[in-house]
């Protein structure tokens, strides 16, 4: 099912809608590249043994898609909070996750002054096959994410809404991924020449992040 638009909640699948939980991703860009933040909506309906905490079958729903160029990273970070304030996920279950590769590191600690602290997620994209984690910090390879974002979209458990400004870029870099065996026989994972994944990766992290069993979450309030 494809719902009309967001901001919004759609209406109940089922009638045993147990939790609802927004996403914000964010992939930060350097210098003139693109930062991409998109939202993602995970519905867990139940009752039942299937899905995030055996609670029932997960949905996902891909709600906003946005993307800035040449934005200093505070402003970046002024643009999430304003997200996470926004009057439509006002009294949500709200999570947010950035990309800590590169310089991710000083814009973490930028929305750790700004208040964000229970919410707070981070990934340090990597090579490789191998995940680990530490706290709210997770190694992840890109080529998990991807994998993972491209599973979703096949099966049907991550729906893009109707008309969503910014899905036909997104459909796009998924449409130019490559991946590429180094003579090493190293894997690498990129969009072709003169094509971004930035949006891409942004949805991806956001559907990892929504697939792990635990997610951290809160309402920091003093926002």
């Amino acid at each position: 099912m494809i719902y009309e638009d967001y901001p919004g909640t759609p209406p109940d699948e089922g009638v045993h809608v147990q939790r609802r939980l927004f996403i914000l991703s964010a992939d930060l860009g350097q210098a003139n590249d693109y930062t991409a933040i998109s939202i993602l909506e995970r519905i867990t309906t139940g009752p039942g043994v299937l899905g995030v905490d055996r609670m029932g079958e997960m949905a996902l729903h891909l709600r906003h898609i946005e993307r800035m160029r040449g934005v200093e990273y505070p402003a970046v970070v002024d643009r999430i909070e304003e997200l996470y304030r926004s009057p439509q996920l006002a009294g949500t279950n709200r999570a947010v996750v950035i990309d800590l590769t590169g310089l991710g590191r000083p814009v973490y600690d930028i929305m750790r002054q700004a208040g964000f602290r229970s919410s707070l997620n981070a990934i340090s994209i990597t090579g490789g096959a191998d995940e680990s984690s530490s706290g709210e910090h997770f190694n992840v390879p890109k080529r998990n994410l991807v994998t993972n974002l491209q599973i979703l979209l096949q099966n049907g458990a991550l729906r893009i809404a109707k008309g969503l400004k910014g899905a036909d870029i997104l459909i796009d870099e998924l449409v130019n991924f490559r991946t590429r065996i180094s003579d090493t026989g190293r894997d690498t994972y990129g969009g072709r020449s003169g094509v971004h994944d930035d949006i891409v990766l942004s949805v991806a992290m956001g559907a990892w992040l929504a697939c792990r069993r635990y997610v951290r979450w809160g309402d920091d309030k003093w926002l």
